[in-house]
């Protein structure tokens, strides 16, 4: 799968040096390059051809608006700086480029402890006039919490009634966690500059952010990106955005000659007395991902209720169902705790399977299981949302929300499985500590039933044999895209059995074409 990496500040600033040192690419080209996109960028988003302001820091950051300014100034828009600093304290190629920002007849506004524009009154009469805000103060260079003049402008722009667009990260916000420093900016856009950083995706970050750019191309290669990961390593082995593209769309396509036993066959084992449709909602959000048959086994009690409810999947009670030739098993959904049995010789096969809902909390609750589960030969998927994620990991709800990615990772890693942390900003982890993050979704598929949909989705594309990577990452995106086209259509009164048909439209695949 092509995917775009997420950094963290120290791999962004190895791929920004290895570009300078090795491939002999000029800093100040680097600087003029995202310069230049953050100008088309405002100009672009500023209202009526206005003033823009933009507010610079000492660093690179700072560099970057800077270049910004000047180009805007030669497109005839009116620009002015507040430089969070004295010129005199510049290094290196911000320097180069704020002297020709100044050459350029761009006015800065110089702010240090010898300046007299150091109140609040001063700062806000600057601000309440640009029509645009640039926040170029840190980017991915903050290492402390904000204070002092910082905070204090920090305020002001949140307070100010105009648009923020912050470069690279809204000043304030940490690059690796998202945690916010103290105080940050609240961004209306964000400019991510050459890739992607934790801190635009994780904890508060993506509030902060607003509506979040493609990152600016600069001359930095993806190819540079991805080595940093290597020569840089974090917890995350590679990290990486998911995007979703029409390449996809013929991994649901059938050829002439298949046939539903050569589609893949899903088995859900769940079910319980007043909890039938969930395994009914994995069986249809299989269907939707193209497999040719799906079975249930479920409880003797509910046996007939379920059977006379379905007409496409085949229903058995679960002491006597022939699961043992599945293609690939969904296990948990409206199951029950009572399965501890079920689950430990579901466990103990190589078939490909989908831990969801109740078996998670099986899992939680028994240690013996767990360390069965660790032993597994056979791909498996774990799906919780934070409350099952916390269970597992003995935690609670809140912790897991705070630190996403060191959740997922710790699940991954502690049971050698692959790893599905449901909730705002889906990530999925490897056994090998690789990390995916999904950026679509939509408060739409806050409804009941909607994660079983998800794992019997897993499960089709592993039945058909698609590599797990792909099968688990194209149904994160496929079901969090669902959410988006709810959500257009209106946010509330959805049902989770209405995403199979939603899935079934964004996977059509006009084979007329391709002839």
């Amino acid at each position: 799968m092509k995917t775009k990496s997420i950094l963290t500040a120290e791999q962004m600033r190895w791929a920004d040096q290895y570009t300078v040192q090795e491939l002999l690419t000029s800093g100040l080209i680097l600087m003029e390059n995202a310069g230049r996109c953050v100008a088309e960028h405002v100009r672009q988003c500023l209202p009526n051809e206005g003033n823009v302001l933009v507010v610079a820091g000492t660093g690179n950051n700072g560099g970057d608006g800077f270049t910004a300014a000047r180009w805007l100034t030669q497109w005839g828009i009116q620009t002015q700086i507040i430089l969070m600093g004295s010129l005199s304290s510049l290094q290196g190629d911000a320097k180069s480029h704020a002297l020709s920002a100044e050459a350029s007849g761009v006015h800065i506004i110089e702010i240090d402890e010898h300046s007299s524009i150091n109140s609040v009154h001063d700062l806000h009469q600057y601000l309440s006039h640009a029509n645009l805000i640039v926040d170029a103060i840190f980017g991915t260079g903050l290492t402390r919490k904000v204070v002092g003049r910082m905070n204090k402008i920090i305020a002001l722009m949140n307070y100010i009634d105009a648009p923020i667009l912050s470069i690279d990260l809204p000043s304030g916000v940490s690059s690796d966690s998202g945690k916010v420093m103290g105080n940050a900016v609240e961004a209306t856009w964000t400019l991510p500059i050459a890739g992607y950083k934790w801190g635009h995706f994780l904890s508060l970050g993506k509030e902060h952010c607003g509506e979040i750019f493609s990152p600016a191309l600069i001359g930095i290669s993806q190819h540079v990106l991805k080595k940093s990961q290597t020569e840089k390593p974090s917890a995350c082995q590679t990290s990486s955005f998911l995007e979703w593209n029409d390449t996809y769309k013929p991994c649901f396509e059938r050829n002439v000659e298949d046939h539903k036993n050569k589609s893949g066959h899903v088995w859900v084992f769940g079910g319980c007395c007043g909890y039938t449709g969930a395994p009914k909602l994995a069986g249809l959000g299989a269907f939707a991902a193209g497999t040719g048959m799906v079975s249930i086994a479920c409880a003797k009690e509910i046996y007939i209720p379920l059977a006379c409810s379905n007409m496409e999947m085949m229903i058995h009670e679960q002491e006597s169902a022939p699961w043992q030739d599945a293609d690939a098993i969904v296990a948990g959904p409206g199951w029950g705790k009572e399965q501890i049995q079920m689950l430990s010789k579901i466990i103990q096969t190589d078939i490909p399977l989908v831990l969801d809902a109740d078996a998670l909390n099986i899992l939680a609750e028994n240690f013996l299981l767990q360390k069965v589960l660790m032993q597994r030969e056979g791909i498996t998927v774990l799906t919780p949302h934070p409350g099952e994620a916390a269970g597992l990991l003995q935690s609670t709800s809140n912790e897991i929300q705070q630190d996403r990615l060191e959740s997922v990772l710790e699940l991954a890693q502690y049971f050698s499985c692959w790893v599905v942390l449901k909730g705002a900003g889906t990530l999925v982890a490897s056994p090998d500590n690789d990390i995916w993050y999904c950026p679509y979704g939509s408060p739409a598929l806050a409804t009941a039933g909607s994660g079983d949909v998800l794992a019997g989705m897993i499960a089709s594309l592993m039945a058909r044999k698609l590599p797990t990577e792909k099968a688990i990452c194209i149904s994160v995106m496929l079901h969090a895209l669902s959410g988006e086209v709810m959500a257009k259509q209106g946010s509330v009164g959805w049902l989770a059995g209405d995403i199979p048909e939603i899935i079934r439209q964004l996977t059509t695949y006009e084979t007329a074409k391709k002839s």
